[in-house]
């Protein structure tokens, strides 16, 4: 048990916490204190994302201020990763930080690129903080690549000490308390102020000020609300055509190029190879390969002049311009509990010939279907198609089979007639989980895939395709 724990400070990095209690315990090798908190034996561990909080946590005698939910949300890296995650994603990630036995690797591996090798202080904050808590400590906002100033101070970051080129790192313990080098230089002396004369710095720090809010604003924003404003924009500019595809890549790609210039891409930490052909269909559409979150701060200061403007400007209505609407749309398993629920937040457009097609797919679920509308109108054609009713339905199914699956076998082997009085019976609405469970029914009394073809007004191949499914998985 732990007889104490550092309070945290605003926006304190969780590896910069650790080393504070390192330094109170009067330990004298880093390993031990890493495995009496986490139960881990590396001693090199950034905390680019924390694990095995909840053995810490328990551990930390009386009452305190930490939670698992609070370090994440204010001390780890992940908030700024929050809203490209789709809930289950980062509801994964979250438990692995809690307790794991391996890697963190969805996350870790995302943040790890964005996250400097070195500790990067602003001198100005290093001063402050001496004053204000009587020791200076780590900034998170500080450690990402792309953020150069801080956007508190507009100063430039420093990664080593401009007197001495003493560099500050982690696993040595060169962390500072005071705003003074292990050299004892004076860091608030090398303050260095942004000037604004150069578009270079005006990018600089609207990266900052926009990484600061995603960070601060993570709870209100999510993927499917990016989604939509990737397509609302993109359709003003005429990058996505009516039918809700990608087109004029190559025009994107050079206003991209022209907007910004290749120069300055490349100082922000930006490779020219990173934008290849599929680069907006990737990112505009959050695509599996869309985790570089500079990429999309650059995105949104180029469509609205800031993350913040990006997120909250009305868009001039463009549900009449895209398939089947912006979403979600809603669950057609009658079994589902999101059924008739707009619980659906993705639809896979395609096209072909005259006609564009929809995809969606319940999560919850798996349930499939699809729909279709004119290219030239893009008004909805008739009929909705299923493509899976999913594995929930599927288990269901198996369920209702299994009470007739005897007189289902026997009326296979008899391969007997019995025609019935089918006025008597109410037939509910084709392909619906009450009338798949009256096929059942039907055909454990007539024995004949033709007889319950008629009298549930469908076709014997029907019939036949359903029994036989499940007889394959009984075999």
């Amino acid at each position: 048990m732990l007889n104490f724990f550092p309070c945290p400070y605003p926006d304190e990095d969780f590896g910069s916490i650790i080393h504070r209690y390192f330094k109170l315990s009067g330990r004298p090798h880093m390993k031990d204190i890493m495995n009496k908190l986490f139960q881990v034996k590396t001693v090199r561990n950034r905390f680019i994302l924390p694990k095995n909080l909840l053995i810490l946590l328990n551990n930390i005698l009386g009452e305190h201020s930490y939670s698992l939910e609070r370090i994440v949300k204010e001390h780890s890296y992940l908030p700024l990763m929050k809203p490209f995650y789709l809930a289950a994603e980062y509801h994964n990630i979250i438990e692995d930080i809690g307790m794991t036995k391996g890697r963190i690797v969805v996350g870790s591996d995302q943040l790890r690129h964005m996250i400097s090798n070195q500790v990067r202080y602003c001198p100005q904050c290093l001063l402050e903080d001496y004053q204000k808590f009587g020791e200076s400590y780590v900034h998170r906002i500080h450690q990402y690549k792309f953020v150069q100033v801080c956007p508190n101070h507009h100063t430039y970051l420093i990664s080593s000490c401009p007197e001495c080129q003493q560099p500050f790192l982690y696993h040595n313990r060169r962390l500072l308390g005071t705003p003074y080098c292990s050299n004892k230089h004076y860091l608030p002396s090398f303050t260095k102020h942004t000037l604004y004369t150069e578009t270079l710095e005006k990018l600089i720090h609207q990266v900052a000020d926009d990484t600061k809010f995603l960070i601060y604003n993570e709870k209100d924003i999510n993927i499917e609300l990016i989604r939509q404003r990737y397509r609302g924009h993109s359709l003003k500019k005429g990058y996505f055509s009516p039918n809700g595809l990608m087109q004029k890549n190559k025009s994107f790609i050079q206003d991209f190029f022209d907007f910004f210039s290749e120069k300055n891409l490349e100082v922000l930490g930006i490779k020219i190879n990173q934008i290849h052909r599929k680069f907006a269909q990737v990112y505009f559409n959050l695509q599996s390969n869309h985790y570089n979150i500079l990429i999309h701060i650059l995105l949104m200061i180029y469509f609205s002049g800031s993350v913040s403007n990006f997120l909250n400007q009305t868009i001039t209505d463009t549900e009449p311009f895209i398939p089947f609407g912006q979403g979600p749309w809603e669950c057609l398993n009658e079994l589902c509990s999101k059924y008739k629920q707009n619980s659906i937040e993705a639809c896979q457009r395609y096209s072909f010939r005259d006609v564009i097609y929809g995809k969606f797919q319940c999560e919850k679920c798996g349930y499939t279907y699809t729909k279709k509308c004119n290219r030239a109108t893009l008004q909805n054609l008739d009929g909705i198609y299923v493509r899976d009713r999913g594995w929930l339905w599927d288990k269901k199914e198996e369920e209702i089979y299994k009470l007739y699956e005897k007189e289902i076998q026997k009326a296979q082997i008899l391969n007997k007639r019995n025609r019935i009085l089918d006025k008597k019976i109410q037939i509910p609405e084709r392909n619906s989980f009450a009338w798949i469970n009256l096929l059942f029914q039907v055909y454990a009394n007539v024995k004949s895939y033709k007889e319950t073809a008629r009298i549930l007004k469908t076709t014997e191949i029907t019939v036949k395709n359903i029994l036989i499914k499940h007889q394959k998985k009984t075999a």
